[in-house]
C-alpha cells in the first residue's frame, strides 16, 4: 500500500481540540508566574527605598536590571528556540527566573539586587516569546491572537496577585517575602510544564524531525487518528535556515522596524507606570498598601483588556491595537489629577485595560506575523528590542522624580509615547498590507491582521 502525506497544518486548522486547549492553559499558568515575577520589584520598591535609604534616581537602574536581562534573553534564547526547540527554552527560562527571583530575597544592596534581577530577566526573555511562538503554532489561525491574549490574562492576573500579596505580606514579613513566594512557586510550575507540554509539531516538521517523534505528538492531539499509512508529514510551510537577518528579508524590513518602534514606545509608558506608580502614589500621601492595591486594579484592567484586545485582533486587525493606544493616551494623562482614592481605583482599572490590553495585543501580533521557521526569533526580537523602552521608562521616571516633577506632569509625559505607539501601529498596518500584496510569508493568512 502506498504511503500518504499528512498536512499537520491543516489538521490543526480543522478544529480546536481539548489537547490544544490544555497546551494553552499550561502556558497561561506559566504567564501567571511570570506576571507576578515581572512586577515584584515595583511592588517592593517603596519599602526597599525606605529601608536602604537610596534615592529614586539611584534605584532606577535596579528597576531596569531585569528588563536589561530580558533584552539579552529575548535576543539570544529566543533565537535558540528556533534552533533547539520551543519547549527546551521555555523550561530553561522558567528555571532561571525562578532561581534568581528566590535569590533576590537575600539581597543586601542595590547592586546585588540588580544582578539577581538581571538573571531573572534573562529567563523571562527566553520563556515568554518562545511560549508565544509555541501557543501560536498549536492554535488555528482564527483564534491565535485570542489564545495569546488569554495567556496574558494569566500574566496580568499574576501581576495583580503580586500587588495584593505585597500589600498583605510586606508590612508583616518585609520586602524579601514577595521574592521568596515567587521563587518557590516556580518549582511546581516548571516541573508541570516539563511533563505537560509537547514540543511544537510544526517546528519538528520544519526542522525535519523523525516521523515517529512527530506521530507521537499528533496522536496526542488527535487520539482517534489513524497514522499507520502516513509516510510523510508536512506543515504547509517550507523548511528554511533562520537568522536575525531574516527579519529584514523578503519585504519584512518595514514591518519589523515599525513593530520594534511600537514596542519601544508602548514599553516606555507601560514600565514607567508599573515601575514607579506605587512610589508616586505613596509620595502623594497614600499608604504602601493603598498604592499597591491601586496597581492591582491596573493589572486587573490589563487582564480584562488582554483578552478583549486579542479577541478583536483576530477579527478586526492591527488597527484595533492602534486605536487602543490612542484611546489610552488621555486616560493615562487623567491619572495625574488629584482625585479621591475610590475614584482613582476605577480610573486605574480603565487605564490597565488600555495600556496593558494594548500591550498584550502587540505581543500577540509579534507572535503571529512571522512564519514558523523564524517565529520565536521574530517575537523574541520584537519583545527584546522593545525592552529599550522598558529600560528607559523606569530610569527616566527616577530622574524626573528626583527633579521634583509633580504627579500631573509625570502622567502627561507618560501618555506621550502611548500616542506615538498608536501612530506607529497604523503605519505597521499599511506596511503589512503592502508586504502581503507582494507575496507575503508562506504559511500565514495574509488577510489576518492587515485589514
Amino acid at each position: 500500500m502506498a504511503g500518504r502525506t499528512l498536512d499537520v497544518g491543516a489538521l490543526i486548522e480543522s478544529r480546536l481540540a481539548r489537547p490544544q486547549i490544555m497546551i494553552a492553559l499550561w502556558l497561561c499558568t506559566l504567564m501567571v508566574l511570570e506576571g507576578y515575577d515581572m512586577q515584584t520589584l515595583s511592588f517592593a520598591a517603596p519599602a526597599i527605598l525606605r529601608e536602604w535609604q537610596v534615592s529614586r534616581a539611584d534605584f532606577g537602574p535596579v528597576l531596569s536590571a531585569h528588563l536589561t536581562g530580558y533584552l539579552f534573553g529575548a535576543l539570544i534564547l529566543s533565537f535558540f528556540g528556533d534552533r533547539i526547540g520551543r519547549k527546551n527554552i521555555i523550561i530553561a527560562g522558567a528555571v532561571i527566573f525562578g532561581a534568581c527571583t528566590f535569590a533576590a530575597g537575600f539581597s543586601a544592596s542595590p547592586l546585588e539586587l540588580g544582578l539577581w534581577r538581571f538573571g531573572a530577566g534573562i529567563g523571562l526573555g527566553g520563556a515568554i516569546p518562545t511560549g508565544i511562538a509555541l501557543a501560536a503554532e498549536y492554535m488555528p489561525k482564527r483564534v491565535r491572537a485570542t489564545t495569546i491574549g488569554l495567556m496574558f490574562v494569566g500574566y496580568n492576573v499574576g501581576a495583580a496577585a503580586g500587588g495584593f500579596i505585597a500589600a498583605w505580606t510586606i508590612a508583616d514579613y518585609g520586602w524579601p517575602s514577595v521574592f521568596f513566594i515567587g521563587g518557590i512557586a516556580a518549582i511546581p510550575m516548571f516541573l508541570g510544564l516539563a511533563l505537560a507540554i509537547p514540543e511544537s509539531v510544526r517546528f519538528l516538521i520544519v526542522k525535519g524531525a523523525p516521523n515517529a517523534e512527530i506521530a507521537t505528538i499528533i496522536q496526542r492531539l488527535r487520539p482517534s487518528a489513524d497514522l499507520s499509512d502516513v509516510t510523510r508529514y508536512v506543515a504547509g510551510e517550507e523548511s528554511r535556515k533562520n537568522s536575525p537577518a531574516s527579519l529584514f528579508a523578503e519585504g519584512r524590513a518595514a514591518v519589523t522596524v515599525l513593530l520594534w518602534l511600537s514596542f519601544i514606545a508602548s514599553f516606555t509608558g507601560h514600565y514607567f507606570i508599573t515601575g514607579w506608580m506605587p512610589t508616586v502614589l505613596s509620595d502623594d500621601g497614600m499608604s504602601i498598601a493603598q498604592a499597591n492595591t491601586a496597581m492591582g486594579f491596573f493589572q486587573l484592567g490589563g487582564a480584562i483588556g488582554s483578552f478583549l484586545i486579542a479577541f478583536l485582533l483576530d477579527r478586526v486587525g492591527i488597527r484595533v491595537i492602534a486605536l487602543t493606544f490612542l484611546a489610552a493616551t488621555p486616560v493615562v494623562a487623567v491619572l495625574g489629577m488629584q482625585a479621591p482614592y475610590l475614584v482613582l481605583l476605577p480610573n486605574m482599572l480603565v487605564a490597565g485595560i488600555g495600556v496593558l490590553g494594548g500591550q498584550i495585543g502587540l505581543n500577540a501580533l509579534a507572535g503571529t506575523i512571522y512564519p514558523t521557521y523564524m517565529r520565536a526569533t521574530g517575537a523574541g526580537w520584537g519583545l527584546g528590542v522593545g525592552r529599550i523602552g522598558s529600560i528607559a521608562g523606569p530610569i527616566i521616571g527616577g530622574l524626573l522624580l528626583n527633579f521634583g516633577f509633580t504627579r500631573p506632569v509625570l502622567l502627561v509625559l507618560t501618555a506621550i509615547p502611548l500616542f506615538f505607539c498608536g501612530i506607529a501601529l497604523f503605519a505597521l498596518q499599511s506596511a503589512k498590507r503592502a508586504q502581503d500584496e507582494r507575496g507575503g510569508d508562506i504559511g500565514l493568512a495574509k488577510a489576518d491582521f492587515a485589514h
